[in-house]
């Protein structure tokens, strides 16, 4: 065995907490010969998720996440039960630094303001299948470089919400606004901090909880498929009921949990988190990245002359249109074509991807045009159709706006509609 040698590095606890929340202290740090660096600290008022980070003593600047990506142990999830609790870093797998210079920062949050980025991985038990990361970042391989994060892992990011008084909906004086009640401008106030989709859910993810691909999903045999959003999928198999045709009889209606043997059931099964859909409210709100009346989530106004280059998304304009046999060639269609490859267009300024077209978005709520008067709670009176965001890949870039709103029956299947996944912020 190496002997491991007390390295001269200043080891800090820290705390993010709004009340008497955990506080990490007794944080020591020591190396071994092959650079291997263990990371000891003891915890108050456990349990809660810690994370680390890697500064310099002459700056205090993080050494970068991606520096710190080979870290086990008791680090980047829920902790709690231990006198000590341990964390290991192979810093000679990522960074080449001098160890003498940096100093270990751990930090404990509580369960009711976990990070920001949540990451659940759906092959592992769901007994240690959640991770924990402050940024991007932090993730593992990197968010775009890993292909997991698009295939066998969720990745959530939060959305600070609660008590936010924000305007939903478009001005008259937007560029592309839908003639008609549905894009009413009227303030709204959300109750609650959550967690979103970083990606809308890939065709790996439906298939790892729900195993069997839409039989008449049109890009199920396209090339790149695994990294696809999943689509052909209607509202009734996410959350209402056990397959497409069941009646909406059968169905629990929010914020009763998801039928049994619908797509979120099985997920909240697979993995002990309260998956849902996002609120008509809160997908907006997710959208805009607090762009405010900007049409488009990286903070351009829509213009109809420049929609093309503008429009954060697939659309109509840039492959989303070229959908026939013909064209696609369906065993190895390329991703320029269809639906794109979850990730392909830029993110908005919260991390977000594919708010734009691509596939269109199921919501909770029931579809109800005019929504003047209301305050951001999920419509759950019956209607016709439900809210459906975000436009299709094959719809014009207009379609695509952030206020855009639209509904389907529940049992309406396309080519182009599949959904992103959202919970509530904090661990149960």
């Amino acid at each position: 065995m190496k002997t491991k040698t007390t390295l001269s590095i200043l080891a800090v606890g820290a705390a993010i907490s709004a009340l008497a929340d955990p506080v990490v202290q007794s944080v020591e740090m020591a190396q071994a010969d092959d650079r291997t660096v263990t990371i000891t600290y003891t915890l108050s008022e456990s349990p809660a998720v810690v994370t680390l980070d890697i500064k310099t003593n002459a700056t205090g600047e993080s050494i970068g996440g991606e520096n710190i990506h080979y870290v086990t142990g008791d680090v980047n999830k829920k902790v709690s039960g231990k006198p000590t609790y341990t964390i290991t870093w192979r810093p000679d797998f990522s960074w080449q630094g001098n160890l003498a210079d940096v100093r270990a920062e751990v930090t404990a949050w509580p369960l009711d303001n976990t990070p920001d980025y949540m990451v659940v991985d759906l092959t592992a038990s769901k007994t240690d299948n959640v991770r924990y990361y402050a940024s991007t970042n932090f993730l593992p391989g990197g968010l775009m470089a890993n292909r997991k994060y698009r295939t066998t892992s969720i990745v959530m990011r939060k959305i600070l919400a609660k008590g936010v008084t924000w305007w939903m909906g478009s001005s008259n004086g937007d560029g592309g606004r839908t003639t008609g009640s549905q894009e009413i401008r009227h303030q709204v106030t959300l109750t609650n901090n959550y967690y979103i989709g970083v990606f809308e859910v890939s065709q790996t993810q439906w298939t790892l909880v729900q195993t069997a691909r839409p039989d008449a999903a049109k890009f199920n045999l396209c090339g790149y498929r695994a990294m696809r959003p999943v689509e052909y999928v209607c509202y009734n198999e996410i959350r209402m009921a056990a397959n497409s045709t069941s009646a909406n009889a059968n169905a629990k209606e929010w914020p009763e949990p998801p039928y049994t043997g619908s797509y979120l059931d099985l997920l909240r099964q697979k993995t002990d988190i309260d998956f849902d859909l996002p609120s008509d409210a809160e997908w907006e709100y997710a959208c805009r990245a607090e762009h405010g009346d900007n049409e488009w989530n990286n903070g351009v106004a829509y213009t109809s002359s420049t929609l093309a280059s503008t429009a954060p998304g697939r659309h109509n304009q840039n492959g989303g249109n070229n959908t026939t046999a013909s064209n696609m060639g369906f065993a190895n269609c390329p991703a320029s074509i269809g639906t794109a490859v979850c990730g392909t267009y830029a993110p908005n300024d919260w991390g977000l991807y594919d708010m734009h077209g691509n596939v269109g978005e199921w919501c909770l709520d029931w579809y109800k045009a005019d929504l003047t008067g209301t305050d951001g709670s999920v419509v759950t009176v019956q209607q016709t159709n439900r809210v459906r965001r975000s436009g299709l890949g094959s719809d014009a870039a207009v379609h695509l706006r952030s206020a855009a709103r639209t509904g389907n029956a529940p049992g309406f299947q396309h080519q182009f509609i599949g959904f992103r996944l959202a919970c509530r912020a904090g661990l149960k």
